[in-house]
């Protein structure tokens, strides 16, 4: 397949396997729900075999810690784990749901300690000072905020915040943050993007898709089109294209079973002809209606 290279060896290594299936049936395209233990078991020890070191779990993402704590101790491979504080339990202290995810995870210390929502900072900034003390203490080594809005960026690096990492959303259509990169990079702050297929967006039928997001449809026709007539699947364009912005620290990707995990691995050493990449340039998407899943009616 043109394009696609058949050594997989250490391609991973800018990847960060996104657990949330692992706990929970997890966007707009999974048909499948929740991954079984034992299939996780073959997707960890897959994702080692490819380079990929960092789990990005969470306490929302229902049993996801329990279910890595069940299975990581058989691997041969050590990961570093990044994990985040509950969005919609305000008045827990960060140490106390930190110490719970350890717990859960039967770890000791994590690589990194998020807060999922800036809304928590926002509302009470001194939050801030919380992960720092666990960092100070030895028991994070980075932490950091996951964001939905540049404006959320641009306000931490405006106050200069003393976090070490940012998630946020970034793809063919979602390119917000795009231009907060190179600071970002200046000011020593690892980037880790999400949602490099909107949730399984880019995999759906223009013709079908629901009501609230027709009116990206004609962009999908066209970048389906567009990885057609260079006879790349439609996931090794969309990852690719992460992949190909040098200011981004690591790309988080979801799967659904071992096989798309085997196709991201694939798709992760894909280089996009020059002529694609800036025609794909094109294709960028203002509309948050249709860049946030959160905005999506409940299905």
């Amino acid at each position: 397949m043109q394009g696609l290279s058949p050594d997989t060896t250490s391609t991973g290594q800018r990847l960060v396997l996104g657990t949330a299936q692992f706990g929970l049936a997890y966007g707009i395209s999974n048909q499948r729900g929740q991954i079984p233990q034992t299939e996780v078991s073959a997707i960890l020890e897959e994702a080692a075999k490819a380079g990929i070191g960092t789990l990005d779990t969470a306490a929302a993402y229902g049993s996801s810690e329990a279910c890595l704590s069940n299975v990581l101790p058989a691997l041969p491979n050590s990961y570093r784990i990044i994990s985040k504080y509950p969005p919609n339990q305000p008045d827990k202290s960060i140490r106390q749901a930190f110490q719970e995810s350890l717990e859960r995870l039967h770890v000791d210390r994590l690589y990194g300690y998020l807060l999922h929502s800036y809304a928590s900072y926002s509302s009470r900034p001194g939050i801030l000072d919380e992960l720092l003390e666990l960092k100070a203490s030895g028991l994070v080594e980075k932490v950091g905020i996951s964001l939905y809005h540049p404006s959320e960026a641009e306000e931490l690096l405006k106050r200069e915040a003393l976090i070490d990492l940012l998630q946020f959303p970034y793809s063919v259509f979602d390119r917000r943050f795009e231009e907060l990169l190179p600071e970002l990079r200046n000011r020593g702050i690892e980037t880790h993007i999400r949602s490099v297929y909107l949730q399984g967006l880019y995999f759906m039928q223009p013709g079908k898709l629901p009501l609230y997001l027709q009116e990206v449809a004609p962009k999908l026709e066209q970048l389906q089109k567009m990885a057609e007539s260079y006879q790349l699947p439609i996931g090794a364009v969309c990852l690719a294209f992460a992949l190909a912005n040098s200011y981004i620290s690591q790309v988080v990707v979801g799967v659904e079973s071992l096989q798309t995990l085997q196709e991201n691995i694939r798709y992760s050493s894909v280089e996009l002809p020059a002529e694609l990449y800036t025609a794909l340039l094109e294709l960028k998407e203002e509309n948050e209606h249709i860049l946030l899943p959160y905005n999506w009616p409940a299905r």
